[in-house]
């Protein structure tokens, strides 16, 4: 992938004047990376054209709002992960509600110690279908835990453009990958156990 630096003062005047060459080497440079962030949200096909195109479209609406401040791939980014999470919540029927005090009240006992000690990590490394697991249990995760573990540990985005792509603080972000982290381990022995 390849990366765009932050914008000069005469690319942000390019930019706001939309000169054609640079706007295309600009969608050329920016595209594959929308592409790609939303194979990894499990978003394909026309759906997926659809969420660039109306990225874009915004864009270009709000392109006068754009101050150079962080790297233009960030800045799209987030307009392409507010589209998603506005598709999702059109889409969506129920809320999935943070159910993690339930599940330590379930794998904990009041003194903090294992009820069942959890699974040996060698044995699911050798399991064929972890893969499938993991892919099953990040469908459980609430949609900010999916897209902040997802974008860090699956695309492995700096830390700082994680938090202005979903708008969140650093300590925010930090709890959003802690409890993703958490829910996919419980998820995973979960699934092993049975």
């Amino acid at each position: 992938m390849q990366i765009m630096p932050a914008l000069d003062n005469h690319e942000i005047q390019l930019l706001k004047n939309r000169d054609p060459e640079f706007l295309k080497n600009i969608f050329e440079t920016i595209n594959p990376s929308l592409f790609k962030l939303l194979g990894s949200q499990k978003v394909f096909g026309e759906t997926a054209e659809e969420l660039i195109q109306e990225t874009w479209q915004t864009f270009f609406e709000k392109l006068e709002l754009f101050e150079g401040r962080s790297q233009i791939r960030t800045y799209v980014s987030g307009i392409l992960i507010n589209k998603l999470r506005e598709h999702r919540r059109f889409y969506r029927r129920l809320m999935c509600e943070d159910d993690s005090e339930k599940i330590y009240a379930q794998r904990f006992t009041a003194e903090g110690w294992w009820k069942k000690e959890p699974a040996d990590p060698q044995q699911i490394l050798q399991s064929t279908e972890l893969l499938k697991l993991i892919e099953e249990c990040l469908d459980g995760l609430s949609e900010p835990q999916r897209e902040a573990f997802v974008l860090k540990e699956v695309d492995q985005e700096l830390t700082q453009d994680i938090c202005n792509i979903l708008n969140v603080t650093v300590t925010h972000l930090g709890v959003l990958i802690f409890r993703a982290k958490e829910k996919l381990r419980l998820c995973i022995e979960g699934k092993i156990e049975v």
